[in-house]
C-alpha cells in the first residue's frame, strides 16, 4: 500500500473498530441467547416464535420513509458546521415523526391481530402472539431512533451501549421465561422487554447529549421533515426491499411448510449472521472508498486488497461450514433440528461470491456515490426472488426457497459485477481469488474424508478435530499456492497494528504464514 492509502485505511479501521467491539459482543450474546431459546422451544416452538415477529418487522420497514438515515446524516452535518440548534431541530423532528407513527402502527397491529394471523401468516390461532408482538413496533422504533441519533452525534459508545444492554437482557430473560413454562409467549416477552430497558437507559444518555446542542431555535417541523424524506427516500426504498425480501421468505414458508421446518430454517439464518461478524472488521474499512479519487490507481488497489482479504477469511469459512454443517447444528442446537444441516449447507454457499467481491462491491458503490447501482442490484434480487420463492417453495419446501435465494443472489451479483467493471471501472485480481479458492477446496477434501470415517459420539469433539485439520491445512496451503504474499502480511500487520483487540489474535497466524513464505522462497 502507498503511504496515503495506508493512512486512509488505518484511520477508517480505527474509527470503525470502536463500533465493531460493541456490535461483536452484542451479536455473540444474541447468538448464545438464540441457541438457548431454540433448544428450549424445539423446532416447532422456535418456528412459531419466528413467525410471530414477521408482521411487526414488515410494518417497521414501511413506516420510516428514510427519516432514520437522514437523522444521522443531518445531525452530523449541522454539528460539523457548528449549528447545534439545527442539529437539535433535526433530532426533535425525527422523534416527533417516528414516535406517533410507531404508536399508531402498533395500535392498529394490535387491533387487527386476528385478521393478520389468519390471512397474512396462515396461522389463525396466533392472534394472541401477534397482539403481544405488536408492541415491538413502538419499542424497536425508539431503539432505532436512539441508535441513529447517537451515530449522528458521533457518540458511538451510545450505540454500543444500547446494543449490549438489549443483548444482555434478551439473552438472560427470554430463556428464564421459557424455563418457567411460558414457552413462546415468554420468549416474546423477553424479546420485547430487552428493547424497553435498552430504550430507557439509552434515552437517559441521549437527553444528556441532546441538551449540549442548545435549543432548537426557529424550529420548523414540516420543512425539516420534507428535507429528511427527500434525502432518505432512495435509501429507504432499497432498505424496504431488503426488509420485504427477508420477511417474505418466512411468509412464503408459513403457507407451505410446518412450524418445525420454519424453526429449522431460522436456525440456519441465525448461524449465518456469524459470518457477518467475521467480515465486520474489514467492512469498517470501506468508508475509505469515499476518500479515494474515482478512477485512480489507489481506488484499484484498495478494491483489490479489500476483495482479497475478505476472501481469505470468508471462502474457507464458507466451505468449512458447508461440509461440517451437521456437527455444527447438532453441537449448538441439538439433534432435534434434523433438517437444519442440509439447509445450512445450501444457504451458506451464497458467500462463495466473496472471491469476486460480493462483500466489497456494495461498499464500493456507496463510497463512490453510485447508490443507484446498489438500488438496481437490490431490485433485481427482489424481482427474481419474489415469484421464484412462491413457485419453488410450494413444490420443494425450504430447499425450494433456498434454491430461489441462490438463483436471485446470482442474478443480482452478476449485475453488480457488470456495473463494477463497466461503471466504476476497477480491476479485479482474479489470480489471487483463484488461489484462495484452490487452497480452500484442497483443505476441504481431506476434512470431508476425515468426517466420513472418524466420528466421536460427542459432536463437539468432531468439530474440534475437523476444524483444527481444516485450519492447519488451509494456513499451510495458502502460501504454497501463493494465495498470500509477504506484502499481504505487511499490509495486514500495518492495518491492525494500533487495534489492541485484534492484533494478539492475528499475530501468531501472520508469523506462521511469514515463516512458510520464507521457507518456500529459499527452495
Amino acid at each position: 500500500m502507498t503511504e496515503s492509502l495506508s493512512d486512509i485505511v488505518q484511520n477508517s479501521a480505527r474509527g470503525g473498530m470502536f463500533l465493531f467491539v460493541g456490535y461483536f459482543f452484542s451479536l455473540v450474546l444474541l447468538a448464545i441467547g438464540s441457541i438457548i431459546v431454540a433448544r428450549l422451544l424445539g423446532p416447532d416452538g422456535y418456528g412459531l416464535f419466528t413467525i410471530a415477529l414477521v408482521v411487526p418487522s414488515l410494518i417497521l420497514g414501511f413506516i420510516d420513509p428514510g427519516v432514520g438515515g437522514a437523522l444521522t446524516r443531518f445531525t452530523a452535518k449541522f454539528r460539523a458546521e457548528g449549528r447545534g440548534d439545527l442539529a437539535a431541530g433535526i433530532l426533535k423532528t425525527g422523534f416527533m415523526f417516528k414516535f406517533p407513527m410507531s404508536t399508531i402502527s402498533s395500535f392498529l397491529c394490535f387491533i387487527f391481530s386476528d385478521i393478520l394471523a389468519a390471512y397474512v401468516l396462515n396461522r389463525p390461532d396466533m392472534g394472541m402472539l401477534i397482539r403481544l408482538s405488536s408492541l415491538m413496533i413502538l419499542f424497536q422504533t425508539v431503539f432505532n431512533f436512539l441508535g441513529e441519533s447517537f451515530s449522528g452525534l458521533d457518540r458511538m459508545e451510545g450505540v454500543a451501549m444500547i446494543l449490549n444492554v438489549e443483548a444482555v437482557i434478551k439473552t438472560v430473560l427470554s430463556p428464564i421465561l421459557v424455563i418457567l413454562g411460558f414457552g413462546v409467549f415468554g420468549a416474546l416477552v423477553g424479546h420485547i422487554i430487552s428493547f424497553v430497558i435498552a430504550g430507557i437507559i439509552g434515552g437517559i444518555l441521549f437527553l444528556k447529549f441532546y441538551r449540549t446542542l442548545g435549543k432548537a431555535i426557529d424550529f420548523r417541523f414540516s420543512s425539516n421533515l420534507k428535507s429528511m424524506v427527500h434525502y432518505g427516500f432512495p435509501l429507504y426504498a432499497s432498505n424496504l426491499m431488503g426488509t420485504i425480501l427477508s420477511q417474505i421468505q418466512i411468509l412464503v414458508l408459513a403457507f407451505f411448510v410446518s412450524n418445525s421446518e420454519i424453526g429449522n430454517f431460522n436456525v440456519t439464518v441465525r448461524l449465518l449472521t456469524l459470518i457477518g461478524v467475521l467480515t465486520y472488521p474489514f467492512s469498517a474499512l470501506f468508508p475509505a472508498f469515499s476518500k479515494v479519487k474515482r478512477g485512480s490507481s489507489e481506488l484499484d488497489s484498495l478494491f483489490r486488497l479489500s476483495v482479497k482479504y475478505t476472501s481469505i477469511l470468508v471462502i474457507p469459512v464458507t466451505l468449512m461450514i458447508s461440509i461440517l454443517s451437521k456437527d455444527i447444528i447438532f453441537t449448538l442446537y441439538g439433534r432435534i433440528y434434523t433438517s437444519a444441516p442440509i439447509f445450512l449447507s445450501i444457504y451458506v454457499l451464497t458467500n462463495l461470491y466473496s472471491g469476486l467481491g460480493s462483500v466489497v462491491i456494495g461498499h464500493l458503490f456507496n463510497g463512490t456515490g453510485e447508490t443507484r447501482l446498489s438500488f438496481y442490484s437490490t431490485l433485481i434480487n427482489f424481482v427474481v426472488l419474489l415469484p421464484l420463492a412462491f413457485v419453488l417453495t410450494q413444490s420443494y419446501g425450504v430447499v425450494g426457497l433456498l434454491t430461489a435465494i441462490l438463483i436471485s443472489t446470482t442474478c443480482s451479483f452478476t449485475y453488480s459485477l457488470w456495473a463494477t467493471i463497466k461503471k466504476i471501472k476497477v480491476k479485479f485480481d482474479l489470480k489471487s481469488s483463484f488461489r484462495i479458492y484452490l487452497a480452500s477446496i484442497l483443505s476441504s477434501i481431506p476434512t470431508l474424508v476425515l468426517s466420513l470415517y472418524v466420528q466421536f459420539y460427542y459432536r463437539f469433539l468432531n468439530l474440534i478435530l475437523y476444524v483444527s485439520v481444516f485450519v492447519f491445512l488451509y494456513l499451510t496451503l495458502l502460501p504454497i499456492v501463493k494465495g498470500v504474499e509477504e506484502s499481504d502480511i505487511e499490509n495486514i500487520r500495518l492495518l491492525f497494528k494500533n487495534i489492541k483487540i485484534i492484533q494478539p489474535l492475528i499475530d501468531p497466524v501472520l508469523t506462521f504464514e511469514s515463516k512458510l513464505l520464507s521457507i518456500f522462497k529459499r527452495q
